[in-house]
This record gives C-alpha cells, structure tokens and sequence, in this order.
C-alpha cells in the first residue's frame, strides 16, 4: 500500500504593519462645519403665551413683593428746640367781652373768668399739691397744661408731665402775638442739648473753621481735645482706631467732656453761622463713640391759646411736635385737669356715650373702671386681638357743669384721634376731671423670631402733616346739658335750614341675601343665599304704600356684590338668585307710583370674600397696618372676645379703591334712577392706611368721605348713613341705627338725649330696627324721648332659612308675621309724635327717676315713663308704666 503523502498547510500571512494613530480610539476626524439655515419665524402658539403671560405674572408678583419689602419708609428725626424761660412775665392776659383769660407766666396754669356768671375756671386744681389722696406724680399731672406720652422700640410707655419735666425745668417760653398766647414747652429729664460738633477731623475742622477770625478759630480750638496717633500706644491706639478710624490719616478732635456752658453757647453761636443744621448734629453724634452722652426722651410740644366770643380756644400743632426716634410719642393730653371738680363740688360729668351719658360729681364708685370712648370708634388699621365692648363716640364733646355754670368741650380739629377719659375723685386723686386724650404715633407689635422672648414695635415713621389740634371749651351761663347740647347745634347747623316734614320719619331696611354654605354638585360652598328676591321687594314696598305708610325711606341691604357682607366694590353687580339687574329694573318700575324714597346699601371700604376673578388683588389693594402687613380684619365671638376662627375674614381697603368704590356706587345710584345711597360704611367707620408708599390719616378719610356726600348730593342722591359722626350728620337725609341709649357703664349716673336735641329739627334719624330690638316697647320708648324715627327691617324668606348661618339677628324680620304690627306700631307711634317732627327740642328733664319730659318750641311736650310703675303728671295727667304720652305745654 502506498503511503499517503503527507500536504503542507499553507502558511498564514502575515498581518500588515499598522501605523500607530497619534489619535485616541475612536477618533473620526474634524466635524464637518454644518450648514446654516435662513431663519424662520413660526407663529407663537397658544400654549406659548399661557406659559409666557404666567411667567411674566409671577415675575411680577416677585418683583412687588421685593420692592414692598425693600420700600420701607423711613423715620424723620424731627429737629428738637430747646425753649428757655428768659423775659418770662408775671402774668399773660387775654380779654373780651365774654371772658378773661390770665395765665400766670411761672407755672404756665391759667384762669378763665366767666363774666356774666363770674364764675372762675382753673386749668389746674387749687389743691393738687397738698392732696392727701394722690401720689406725687398724679400730683405734678394735675399741675400740668399738657401730659406727653412716649413709648420704646420694646413697647415700654411712661408720661412726662409738662410741670416737673418743662416749667420747673424752665425749658419753656411764652410769646404773646395779638389775640394770642403761645407756650412752646421742652419736655423731658434732659440737659441742653448745645447744636455744635461732638467729633471731628482736621479737614471738617478746616471746612467749619473758614472764613472764622483768629480770635474765633481759637476759641473753638480750645474746646476739643486735639489727638492723632502718636498720642496713643499699644492697645489703647488700636481702640481709638477702632472707634474713629478717620484718626489714621487726620487729626482728630472730640469736644471736651467737662466744657462750661458759655463755650457751649459760643460753639453753638459759632457753628449755626457756619451752617451747621441740626441735620449735621444727629449725623455727628453718631461718629461720636465717648460715653458722656446720653440720650434721654425729650419733646418739643406748643399750645396757643386764644379768645373767640364767648370760647376759649386751643390749637396744637403736629408740626410744632418734636421727639426723639429711640422714645415716640404715642399719646398727648390737652388740658387734662381743665375745670377738675374737688371732693365737695356738686355737679356732673357729661360724656358722648349712646346719646349722651352723666357721671355726677364724687358718685362714690371708686371700685368701677373709668370712662373712656374713641372718637369716631376704633381705626380698624390698627390691629386687636379681643373686642369686649365696641367704645365709640360719634360726636367729639364732653362738658363739665356745676350748678350756675358749664362749659362745653368741642374737638373741632383731630377729634379723629382723639379718645375721651373720665374719672373720679376718690381713685387716682381728689378730684373728678374729664379730657381728651389724642393718639399720637400708631404702633403694632410684632415677633422678631419665635424664639424671642421680647416684644418689638415698629411705629409710624412722622406724625401727620399740616395737620394739628383744634379744641374749643364754649362757656354756658347755666348748669344745663340742654344748654350746651344748644349751643352744640349752634355749631354744628350754622346757617343751615330746618326740615320740613309732615308724618314721622321711617326707615325700613329690605335684606336681600346674605353668605350661606350650600351643597353645589356636592360640595359645601359659600354662595349669595335668597332672603328676599327683587321681586319680593317690590311687593314688600307696594304692600307697605297700601298700609298707609307714607314717605318710607327704603334701604336695600345685601342687593348687589353678593350679599349683606359685599365683595369688592370696582363695579356693582346684581345678584343673580335675586332675579339679576333685568328683575332690579322691574322692581324699580314696579314701584315707581309708591311715596317711598329707595337707597340702595352698599360699602366701599371693606372686601369680604374677593379674590383676583372679582378685580381684588389683597397686595395691591388692600390697606396696611402700621406693620406693613395687610389689614386683614376678623369677626370677633361674644363668647371669649377673640377672634372667631368659624368666621371668614375680610380686608380694609386702601385710600384709592375707598375713592373708586364710593364712585362706582354713587354712578350706579344715579344712573339706575335711585332716590339715594345708603352707605353702610362711610359717617361710621373711619380707618387709615399705613401704607408707606399712599399714607392716609384718619382726617384726611373723613375730607375723603365729606366730598363724597357733596358728589352725591351733586348728582340729586339723597344720603342715608349708620350711626351718625357728626361730621357726617349735616350732610345725611337720614341716619339709621343710631345709638339712643348707650352701654349702661356702671359709672354712670343717668342718660340723656344730648346729641339729638342738638340734631332734631335738622336730621331725621331712628335707633336701632323695632322689630329686631331686645325689647320692642324700649326702643319705642328711648325713640319718643329723644324724638326719633322708626326704622324696621324685613326678609321675605322664613326664619328658617337662618338656621347655620351667621344671621341670626334677623330671626323676628319675616316681612308677613310683622306685616299688621307694622301698621299697629306706625299708627301708634306717627298719630302721637308727628307734631313735634317740625320742631326744636326747648328742653329735657327727668321729672322723677325714670319718667323723662322732653319739651319742644312748638308748645308740646313729650312724657316718657321707663319705670314699671304708673305717673301722673304735676297737673294729672296720667302716663302709664311702659309708655309714652304727647301734650301741649301745661299751664
């Protein structure tokens, strides 16, 4: 066999060598350069501007909040005088044919003669400081024309009084100009402060000191110490560095610390002829780091007094106030002992609470709280957290009487700050006195941390400007608040003519809807709920007409802007469960052939329930507390006093939507065809706006308010308010829910209608609504003594329809249950008092303790019997208890 052969495998090739790449792994070369397009525009899609309108939206939401955060107003250190006692004469006198004024130039305390009385009337009581009773600071107070009160950035307050802190400091003077006499007071536990430079450096020194004389130059030499560094070493050289780091390159001079008090005086003649300014002082005294000075609170506060007939009057200034930014002034009294009543003077306090109230002299209720109300109520730009009592005065006023004599107190300018305070002897002192006390700076307290434990306050950054005090004391010849309550008219109506009407005025409120949570596709929501539809109005008001009820004044509350408590006021709108405007218009013609006068109610100062979808955007619209927040208000419980959590909160609006609110409503009034406006607000409720950037002073919203009633007026709107401050009352047709009978304070001593024998004849006005008082017979009752109108108020829907809601005042207001009562109490009521509508109340008096007379110029007068037990007149007539009789005038 043959052998195989054996085949060689062919042998492989070899790999071709590679030449090593300078690259790395994977590298593909240069990019090739790309080819460029013409641009093309693509119309902006719908998507794109939501999303660019929402970030421009929160864009400038930011950059508000950042500007309202950085543009905080700054606080103005007024320049503080320092008046001196020099060429003080012994007495400054003021005379005319009324009176005679004498002021004794040591103490700055003064006289007023009453001339046809001869009466005397003391600033100050004789005996202040051999009271037995007071401590010795109620007795320097009582020696004292003015107390100033100040507080600190911690909220710790104290008083200075003018007579330790100014008079016997003789830090005052007196300028006597005319009919006047001006007292310019510094106050305070200071020393002079001398205007000249505390520190300087060698090119400030060369700056003040050219142009000076050698002589002079010199004499400012020597009253500082001259240092620069050689004069220190070691670490006493890097303190003085440290502290005055301008020492490094300049001479420096610090006044010497024991200076006498002419050099002082040189210095301060010296500089003020350089140019020095007070400006420059406070700038100064900040570099100056030496311990020997010390600021304390200190005020500059002035007072003029002069005569006008038969008034003394006195003016403060707010521009004349000065104080220091470390110690604010929060509060100044004026006059606060004026016409004090000692421990056995007889007479009576009166204060403006309801419709006038009386505290009798030494009343023996030292265990009682004193008096006190807020003029024009609480500005509700400033924060509080309980509400026990609402204390408000809806006229400026106060009096102190003894029995041939009176006088009678009016705030005739910055009553808006004003708050009257009433006391009597047996407490603080031996004496019973009566004064107005005026807010200053306002303040809100707020939490650095909460970890801090201490209380911060921020305050107003000035006082109001061109603003100041004006308070007259009008002397009466005879003890009688219906004395002064006339010569209170006299001021009030000046020139004004009287009413003239025929039937007793009456108003009746007509509720249209209010907030109730209801079930809307299954879920609670707070929705305008019916009470009374347009249509139901116009039956209520032809049903009323037909009742005989003649010349109705009708107010239409909770018609538009979503009920009782409205929404923002930028435009009205008509409520749609109601019927909407189509069913307002035929409510309005439906009712055109009635007597009836129609206000539509609304408020122009507050926004309940509104949001950004209702025009309403809180930061930029809403007023500010003095805090910078938003003046975000809350419904306060009768229960504890705080804050009701179950209730929504609304918010106080700024100046500027106040103005444009009040101008829709008036435009809307007028164009619908209306016979007037109701403002539930406005001539009631007077509040500021702290907002830095748009302040608003509580006397500059009351000028706001006042040339809206002319606007009204302009447009042929008749003008209906609540409560009734009496800078509103001279322009109102008609005021309803004023205040008859006060709180029954147990200080005091007895009622009266003051403010409506001043009104009547010239106002019509009612109380509170008869059907919905605590007692209807009281009402009536309180409305015959001060000769008041009725009011009334009605809903169509049924008391049920008030369960789980907040309004349950209107429980006794279905229009079909009151109808005949309506008839009943009208009847009564228009056959009795309609005589006595047209004419001035002559008098008024208690004839026993609880059966009052009110006599009128027309002959009649009016007996009112509040006790439970029956009275016959002096001539025997007889009032049963509970109730009310008119007659002519017994012989």
């Amino acid at each position: 066999m043959e052998k195989e052969k054996k085949v060689k495998e062919p042998k492989a090739p070899k790999a071709p060598k590679v030449k090593k790449s300078k690259y790395p792994e994977g590298y593909i070369g240069r990019p090739k350069p790309m080819k460029t397009k013409t641009f093309e525009f693509h119309k902006p899609t719908a998507k794109f501007w939501v999303g660019f309108g929402f970030t421009l939206a929160v864009i400038g939401f930011l950059t508000y909040i950042v500007i309202r955060l950085i543009q905080v107003g700054n606080a103005v250190q007024p320049p503080l005088e320092y008046y001196e006692a020099e060429k003080i004469a012994d007495t400054y006198t003021l005379e005319n044919n009324y009176l005679k004024f004498e002021m004794n130039g040591k103490t700055t305390t003064f006289t007023v003669l009453q001339k046809n009385t001869g009466k005397v009337w003391y600033s100050n009581p004789q005996g202040a400081m051999t009271d037995k009773l007071a401590l010795v600071k109620e007795k320097n107070n009582m020696m004292s024309t003015l107390l100033v009160k100040y507080s600190t950035e911690n909220g710790s307050d104290d008083t200075y009084d003018t007579y330790t802190n100014s008079v016997q400091r003789n830090f005052y003077n007196i300028v006597k100009k005319g009919n006047e006499i001006t007292v310019n007071y510094t106050v305070g536990q200071m020393d002079r402060e001398y205007i000249f430079p505390l520190i300087m450096y060698q090119d400030e020194f060369d700056k003040w000191t050219e142009g000076l004389t050698k002589s002079q130059t010199s004499a400012v030499g020597r009253a500082y110490h001259k240092y620069n560094k050689s004069s220190f070493k070691g670490s006493e050289l890097s303190d003085m560095l440290e502290k005055y780091p301008g020492m490094e390159d300049q001479n420096l001079y610090l006044v010497f610390e024991n200076v006498q008090t002419h050099v002082k005086v040189q210095m301060e003649e010296l500089f003020a002829k350089q140019g020095f300014t007070y400006e420059d002082y406070l700038k100064n005294k900040e570099l100056y780091k030496e311990s020997n000075i010390k600021e304390v609170p200190a005020f500059n506060v002035s007072i003029t007094y002069k005569l006008d007939g038969n008034n003394l009057v006195v003016n403060v200034p707010f521009n004349e106030i000065s104080y220091r930014l470390k110690y604010p002034i929060t509060q100044l009294s004026v006059l606060p002992y004026f016409g004090a009543a000692g421990p056995d003077d007889e007479g009576y306090m009166l204060i403006p609470e309801g419709g006038g109230s009386i505290i009798n002299f030494n009343n023996g209720k030292t265990k009682q709280n004193g008096y006190y109300a807020d003029c024009y109520g609480w500005d509700y730009a400033m924060e509080r957290k309980a509400v026990i009592t609402e204390t408000r005065a809806a006229y400026p006023v106060f009096a102190i009487s003894y029995p041939d004599s009176s006088v009678l107190s009016v705030i005739e300018k910055g009553a808006e700050y004003a708050g009257i305070t009433a006391e009597i002897a047996g407490k603080l002192g031996s004496y019973n006195y009566i004064r107005a006390d005026y807010k200053m700076l306002h303040r809100e307290q707020y939490e650095v941390t909460a970890r801090s434990q201490s209380a911060q306050f921020v305050y107003e950054p000035q006082l109001p400007q061109e603003e100041y005090i004006q308070q007259s004391f009008t002397f009466v010849d005879s003890g009688s608040y219906v004395d002064m309550a006339k010569a209170y008219r006299n001021k009030l109506f000046a020139g004004a003519k009287k009413q003239n009407v025929q039937n007793v005025p009456v108003a009746v409120e007509i509720v249209g809807a209010i907030e109730k949570k209801q079930q809307i596709a299954g879920m609670p929501k707070v929705r305008p709920y019916k009470l009374t539809s347009y249509k139901d109005a116009g039956k209520i008001i032809n049903e009323i007409d037909e009742l005989g009820i003649k010349d109705v004044n009708y107010k239409l509350s909770g018609f538009v802007n979503g009920g009782i408590r409205q929404k923002f006021m930028n435009k009205i709108n008509f409520i749609k469960v109601l019927g909407g405007k189509s069913d307002f218009k035929k409510m309005l013609k439906s009712v055109e052939e009635t007597s009836g006068k129609l206000y539509l109610d609304g408020a122009v100062q507050t926004a309940y329930r509104s949001n950004i979808f209702d025009g309403f955007f809180s930061y930029r619209d809403a007023a500010r507390f003095v805090s910078d927040e938003l003046c975000e208000l809350s419904e306060y419980t009768p229960i504890w006093y705080g804050k009701d959590p179950e209730r929504d909160n609304y918010y106080l609006l700024n100046n500027k939507n106040r103005i444009k609110g009040a101008e829709k409503f008036l435009k809307s009034a007028s164009k619908m065809k209306l016979d007037g406006v109701s403002f539930r607000d406005n001539g009631n409720l007077l509040s500021s706006d702290f907002n830095d950037r748009a302040p608003l002073t509580r006397a500059q919203e009351t000028a706001n308010q006042i040339a809206k009633f002319d606007e009204a007026a302009e447009k042929g709107l008749a003008i209906m308010i609540n409560g009734g401050n009496d800078y509103a009352v001279t322009k109102a047709d008609f005021v309803t829910n004023m205040p008859l009978h006060g709180n029954q304070y147990a200080i005091i001593d007895g009622i009266v209608p003051f403010y409506q024998i001043a009104l009547h004849g010239y106002v019509n006005y009612a109380g509170s609504p008869i059907n919905l008082a605590y007692e209807k017979d009281q009402i009536l009752l309180e409305s015959a003594e001060a000769g008041a109108g009725l009011q009334f108020s009605f809903i169509n829907a049924s008391e049920r329809d008030l369960q789980e809601t907040n309004y349950t005042e209107y429980y006794a207001s279905n229009f079909d249950e009151w109808k005949e009562k309506l008839s009943e109490v009208y009847e009564e009521y228009n056959s009795k008092m309609s005589p006595v509508m047209n004419s001035l109340i002559k008098n008024h008096e208690y004839v026993s303790d609880n059966v009052t007379k009110t006599t009128y110029e027309n002959g009649y007068v009016v007996y009112v019997n509040f006790s439970y037990k029956n009275y016959i007149t002096p001539s025997g007539k007889f009032i049963p208890e509970r109730e009310y009789r008119v007659m002519k005038v017994e012989d």
